[in-house]
């Protein structure tokens, strides 16, 4: 109950700030890394991982934002291909705080975050019958913007926890075999980029 108060109590602060500010629409596009952790990466290598993000600045520390982001690892599952391509689609907000980079000029700020988000994930298999698999995720992230007027460096790491229903092995009538029980992952995303604040 108290867990429900206070998200709750949190959504109503965010939507005030909404309402109570001009938001600034923004436009991100960043490359970096994907790299599964635990038992994902025992099935799946490590790869480049490239996106964009479209952003609303809702208060001076509160940024609403979509992301989506492409990944290709690989994996020596014979059937599957080298290569599973990674769909990633998610919302969220992102907490800042605004600290002065210099003592002469309030046009350099550093801007380090939190976010939370949820959203899903799709995993294509090219070379099998069973198409693509998808599932929900939720993240968390932590970076930081070095802003200059209206454009800034920005870089991030980001936590994801997803459902998995393992590499697909073959198919069956209509439905696709898969070589594990659904189960919960853990990947991480890192990515650098310029964001754009209109």
């Amino acid at each position: 109950m108290r867990v429900v108060t206070f998200l709750s109590m949190a959504l109503l602060a965010v939507c005030a700030a909404v309402v109570q500010a001009k938001p600034v629409p923004e436009l991100r596009v960043f490359a970096g890394a994907y790299v599964p952790t635990g038992d994902h990466a025992d099935l799946l290598e490590s790869s480049m991982l490239v996106g964009t993000q479209v952003g609303i600045e809702a208060a001076s520390m509160v940024h609403l934002i979509g992301t989506f982001a492409y990944a290709t690892p690989e994996t020596d599952r014979p059937g599957v291909g080298r290569d599973v391509h990674i769909y990633q689609y998610d919302a969220g907000a992102e907490i800042f705080r605004v600290i002065p980079a210099s003592q002469k000029s309030a046009h350099w700020t550093l801007r380090p975050f939190l976010g939370l988000g949820l959203g899903a994930r799709t995993y294509d298999f090219h070379d099998v019958d069973s198409g693509s698999e998808t599932n929900f995720v939720g993240y968390a992230s932590l970076g930081t913007e070095f802003q200059h007027r209206n454009v800034a460096l920005r870089i991030e790491a980001r936590d994801y926890l997803s459902r998995f229903s393992g590499l697909p092995v073959g198919k069956h009538g209509e439905h696709s075999l898969h070589d594990d029980d659904t189960t919960t992952r853990n990947d991480l995303m890192f990515g650098a980029g310029l964001s754009l604040h209109f």
